[in-house]
Order: structure tokens, then sequence, then C-alpha cells
């Protein structure tokens, strides 16, 4: 690779390319980024449970998930600005290590009222990890993985979700209490801090804009080591035993600028999109709550169809129409026979076995 002449980040990255450095920001911020997903399969588990143990009404086993996703839009625009101060990484690893405590604490509560205000702090944390996590993960890819990358980013949603699936499942074959089950369920949180501690640096567009730039070369020289795209010397003379650098290389003029926070410039924010995207806004606006009932809604079911796929297709592929008709027809048929004969908290993973 030729040494790249002075210009910003974001150019250095599209140089550097797509490699081993970039896959290991979507899988460790994948696992992050797939928190809200987790809550979504946890509070349908474990609302039963709780409706039977703690003799719950609808409206309050309802109450727990509307928590979290209350502190979940409360929580996204003071955490998003928090995130361009303190750092994307930062951040995200405070969040991270944060929801792991507050799922912790969930587990040992003794009432129905310290549950629903630890779900709103998970929903707090939850915002932090979406948006610093999101933003992360689009500051280390090139621009033009910059589609593919958040797209595999969602796909670690339904890995997570049948991770917790199968731990509900082993809960309950062994007799584990729900408890149980909230710690299990924060050991991909805890692989994902551990990865980011590790693993990870700052992103190198957010120090470039402190004005540390200094700081963001060193953090493309690891990219540039870990793709295996580090620039060759600039001329024959260069001592061979130093290898190349960006430090000094990046240009001074992404000095950092103080946003101050106030009502006015929010208002020209506001006018300008008005002004000038009314309609794209409007359409970004549905768009995006047209993609949250489908994601939220067939979080549920995803990770039971995903297992069910091959046989599908075989089915499709070499059973006659009629014997698809009358093999599905003795599944369900079985499956519910099953759900009448159990217990009221176990009926979800019987109708995931049904999916099957």
């Amino acid at each position: 690779m030729d040494p790249p002449r002075p210009s910003n980040v974001q150019v250095v990255l599209d140089q550097l390319g797509f490699g081993w450095y970039q896959i290991r920001v979507i899988i460790i911020m994948g696992i992050a980024q797939a928190t809200d997903t987790m809550e979504t399969l946890i509070q349908a588990i474990l609302g039963p449970t709780l409706r039977c143990e703690w003799n719950l009404d609808s409206d309050l086993v309802a109450l727990l998930a509307t928590m979290v996703f209350l502190g979940v839009c409360i929580g996204s625009p003071p955490m998003g600005y928090a995130s361009d101060h303190l750092g994307r990484k930062a951040l995200s690893l405070l969040c991270c290590l944060a929801l792991i405590y507050m799922t912790w604490l969930c587990a040992i509560v003794p009432t129905y009222l310290w549950l629903a205000i630890l779900r709103f702090l998970s929903g707090l944390y939850i915002s932090g990890l979406l948006t610093a996590g999101s933003s992360m993960i689009s500051e280390f890819l090139p621009e033009t993985y910059q589609a593919t990358g958040q797209l595999l980013v969602c796909s670690f949603d339904s890995f997570v979700g049948l991770y917790i699936v199968g731990v509900g499942f082993g809960c309950l074959v062994g007799h584990l209490s729900w408890r149980y089950f909230l710690l299990f369920s924060t050991i991909p949180l805890l692989i994902s801090a551990l990865g980011m501690y590790l693993f990870l640096h700052e992103s190198p567009m957010i120090l470039a804009h402190w004005g540390k730039q200094t700081e963001a070369a060193r953090v493309l020289d690891a990219i540039a080591r870990s793709n295996n795209r580090v620039p060759k010397p600039e001329s024959a003379d260069t001592n061979d035993t130093e290898p190349f650098s960006f430090v000094g290389r990046l240009p001074e003029n992404e000095a950092f600028e103080r946003d101050d926070l106030s009502v006015s410039g929010f208002l020209d924010l506001l006018h300008f999109f008005i002004r000038n995207y009314a309609m794209p806004t409007l359409l970004l606006i549905g768009i995006s709550f047209i993609w949250g009932m489908i994601m939220y809604g067939g979080t549920t079911l995803l990770p039971v169809e995903l297992p069910s796929t091959a046989r599908t297709c075989l089915q499709v592929s070499q059973a006659h129409p009629s014997l698809q008709i009358l093999f599905d027809s003795v599944d369900k048929n079985c499956c519910c026979f099953f759900c009448l004969q159990m217990p009221k908290e176990h009926t979800y993973f019987a109708l995931c076995c049904e999916h099957l």
C-alpha cells in the first residue's frame, strides 16, 4: 500500500479498507447492539413466570416491558450527547457494565416496584449502547462498507435471541428459577464488555474531532496492522527499522470545536430540517416506526423459526403438498395438546417447539 497523502480520518479508513479490525468491531459491538432484542425476549419469558409467582395481572406484566422501552426513548438524546463528550468506547463500555449490574440486581429484587424501577434504568443504559455503539461501528467502517456492516450487525439479533431462548429452555428443564435465567442472560454482555476493553480502541473520528490527532493516528496505525495494510515508506532512504505511522500526517484543520447545548441551536436545527428536508424526515420517521414494529414483533418468532429452516426446505422440496398439510396438522395438534397439559408459565416454550 502506498503512503496516503495528508487527509482526514475517513479518507484514511477508506484506504485501509475492510479487514479483520472491522470484523472485530462488528462482532463485539453486534453483540452489544442486540441488547434491545434480548430485553424483548427476556420480557416474553419473564412475564408469564412473574404473573404466576407474584400473582400479577396483565397490566403490571405489560408495564415491565413499557418501562424498558420508556427508558430507551428518554435516554437516547442525553446518551447521544454524552457519547460526543465522553467517547464512543467509554460510554459503550460504561453502559454495558451498568446494564450487567442492573440485570444482576433484577435477579435479586424482592418486590415488583424495585423490578420496575430497575427495568427503567436498564432501558436508559440500553439507549447508551444503541446510540454510542451504532456511531462507533459506522466510524470504524470504510464508506463503501457502511450499509453492509450495519446489516451484519443486525444479524446478531437472531443469534442472541437464540441464546436467550436456549437459556430459558435450559432453566425450564433444569427446574431453575427465573432469577437464574436473568443471571445467565448477561453472559453475552460480559463477552462484549471484555472484548471492548481488550480489543477495541476509541473511535478515530471522535478523537480527531476533539483535536487529538496523535491518538487518532495511533488508532489508525492499529487498524493498518490488523488489516495488514501498513503503507510502505515514502522513499528508499527511510530507515526500515522504523515502521510507517500516521502520526503527524493528519491535518490540523480538524480542531476540536466545543458545541454548546442551547435551545436556540436546537430550534435552528429543527428549522433547517423542516425547511429543507421535511418530506425525507417524515419518510424516515415512518420507515423507522414500521421497522421497529417488524423487528420487535418478529423478535419473538425469528429465533424459533431459524432452526426449522432446514426442515421447511426439505419438506417443501421433497414432500407432496397433501403430505405437507397432514404433517403440519399433526405437528401443531400435538403441540397444542402439550400446551394444554403444561403449566401456564411454561407454555411459551411449548409454542417455541410448535414452530420447529
